[in-house]
């Protein structure tokens, strides 16, 4: 099983989106989803925008308020394809409202 499968992480309904619905182990404390879970999210979702191999070289993430348990969207845009990096952004969204976002550089693979 592959990390993101074990973290939740599932396809959204359009196809630079991905879903989570958070479990208790998602929380750093009682009511509160952990950092980790949304880098991973906004991460994930911007290398859906990639649309090739990619790994991740450096991820900035802006945490812009706290999520809670629920649902958790996020979303890709690509901002630059390149031959050898490839940058995008992510965006994780609760209930319409955004909670993180984050700028990845991608190391290209193919």
């Amino acid at each position: 099983m592959t990390f993101n499968r074990k973290l939740g992480l599932e396809p959204g309904d359009d196809p630079q989106t991905v879903k989570l619905v958070t479990r208790p182990d998602h929380e750093v404390m009682p009511g509160t989803i952990h950092f980790a879970v949304l880098a991973t999210t906004a991460e994930v979702a911007a290398a859906s925008a990639a649309e090739s191999a990619v790994v991740p070289a450096s991820v900035h993430l802006s945490l812009l308020r706290r999520a809670v348990p629920g649902t958790l969207i996020g979303r890709g845009k690509l901002i630059r394809r390149g031959r050898t990096v490839t940058v995008c952004e992510g965006e994780v969204e609760q209930d319409g409202k955004l909670v993180a976002k984050a700028t990845v550089h991608f190391a290209v693979m193919s």
